[in-house]
């Protein structure tokens, strides 16, 4: 790999050393937007554009200008004023190499070397950063997993993409962490309250801080498809004829013929999504971590400046004004003592001493007393399970009450029937449901119910109208357990 600064110009880092370094920092964000973010009739723009831009920006910065020791090495067009800060400014950028002049017939357009482009962008990252939301992240990730896992010739460059910002998104937690630790270490170094938490509002909450990293702890946080982005991930890594559906795909689309670079590179994608959404719980804990004692820090100076005397400013304010009537009699240069209690200071005594901690002894050892049964609560337990056994649902329960219901003909319809207990209620109840009463096999051999129109409406209960065949005349109870009612 070529290294950085052969791509680079040797001096394009000068003006950011020289005394003006602040002025050319804030010259670049500014300019960034003109060659970047705009598109101009002829591709390029105009020298006089850049320059107009220029002397807009440093209008506001003349007073902090500071001339340049090496202005003179930088020769200046005739026409041209050697004191103006705008022209000396735009001779420097494109003496070192930032920007690139190129001549287009009777027009001069300005450009930019694409590695200083690259790196201006990286500066532009660095200077103004975006808030990033990590929940956006992760659900473009899976997205494009799933899209490489469900048409993998098709979609292997989503797979690449997916890759991209998994690596951008580590990159920001491990970003997120050394400036936590930075932050951390200048606020512990840090007297001044007011700064301390200056710094905290400042820096952290508005420049460090997720946008979404509240969401980060709630149920539907994004991080909730990571065990599908891994499982997705592992099947790709694993199936044979997806991955060779991947390669197939990354030779179509990419124009290479070279099939162990497209192997090399698929296999590069999925170990860096593997790898990032598996170590994703330590980087998690480690910014939990930092960001703990950073709001531990801020939280002991509130309770220190919480801690002061309340009230001292309008006690002092009370002092003043008692002040003036004593000293309104007073000649002048004589000098009088006199009494001004500013702060309530308790005498020294034995109170005021820290009391030595106590020791103390485990319980001494009791030995277990057996307690009597209490008669009315073996009553309630043996009334309660009695309760309980009369409502238990028993097809042999269910079968007799039948049975008696029938007296020995072949068919009755549900309002002939009679109800007078709860063991009857109960087997009433779930005779209608006979086709599908859980445990009752015999009774549906025994038994059909039919379902009829109307309803059945009487003193214990209102259902749709039903009838209750005999299926075998001589079958007789049928016995067997069945479930409780719940």
């Amino acid at each position: 790999m070529t290294p950085l600064f052969d791509r680079l110009p040797d001096r394009l880092f000068s003006p950011l050393a020289s005394p003006n370094r602040r002025i050319y920092g804030a010259l670049l964000l500014d300019l960034y937007s003109l060659f970047f973010d705009q598109i101009h009739a002829d591709v390029f723009p105009s020298r006089d554009a850049v320059r107009q831009e220029i002397e807009e920006r440093l209008a506001v910065m003349a007073a902090a200008w500071q001339e340049e020791p090496d202005a003179a090495s930088t020769p200046a067009p005739a026409m041209e004023p050697e004191t103006n800060p705008a022209a000396q400014a735009y001779r420097r950028l494109l003496a070192v190499g930032w920007i690139e002049e190129e001549i287009e017939g009777y027009r001069v357009r300005v450009t930019v070397p694409p590695a200083v482009g690259t790196l201006w962008t990286s500066l532009m990252e660095v200077a103004r950063p975006d808030r990033v939301f990590y929940g956006g992240m992760v659900l473009s990730i899976f997205n494009n997993v799933q899209r490489a896992w469900e048409e993998p010739r098709a979609q292997v460059l989503a797979l690449r993409q997916a890759a991209r910002e998994a690596r951008r998104f580590l990159q920001h937690l491990n970003t997120m962490i050394y400036g936590l630790k930075g932050l951390l270490g200048e606020i512990s170094g840090c007297d001044d309250h007011r700064r301390i938490l200056s710094r905290f509002f400042d820096d952290f909450v508005e420049r460090i801080l997720v946008q979404d990293y509240k969401r980060l702890k709630t149920r539907n946080n994004p991080f909730r498809y990571r065990q599908q982005i891994l499982q997705r991930v592992r099947e790709l890594e694993y199936d044979l004829q997806r991955k060779q559906d991947l390669v197939a795909g990354y030779l179509e689309q990419t124009g290479e013929s070279d099939s162990e670079s497209a192997w090399q590179s698929i296999n590069d994608d999925i170990r860096q999504l593997r790898g990032a959404f598996e170590r994703l719980d330590g980087h998690l804990e480690r910014v939990d971590r930092f960001r703990a004692r950073l709001e531990r820090r801020v939280a002991d100076t509130v309770r220190y400046l919480d801690r002061t005397q309340p009230g001292m400013a309008a006690r002092i304010a009370g002092l003043l004004r008692r002040l003036g009537p004593r000293l309104a009699g007073l000649g002048d240069g004589e000098a009088t003592p006199l009494y001004l209690p500013l702060i309530d200071v308790l005498p020294v005594g034995p109170q005021s001493l820290k009391e030595a901690p106590r020791h103390r002894h485990p319980p001494e050892p009791r030995p277990l007393v057996s307690r009597p049964v209490d008669p009315a609560m073996q009553a309630r337990q043996l009334a309660l399970r009695a309760y309980l056994d009369r409502r238990r649902i028993d097809p042999r329960r269910i079968a007799l009450y039948l049975e008696r219901q029938l007296a020995g003909r072949g068919q009755i319809d549900g309002a002939a029937m009679t109800i007078g207990s709860v063991e009857d209620f109960i087997a009433f109840t779930h005779v209608r449901h006979l086709g599908y009463l859980p445990g009752a096999g015999r009774l549906r051999q025994a038994y059909r119910v039919e379902q009829r129109d109307g309803l059945i409406d009487n003193d214990w209960v209102r259902c749709p109208a039903f009838s209750v065949q005999r299926l075998q005349p001589g079958l007789g109870p049928v016995g067997g357990g069945g479930p409780r009612a719940a």
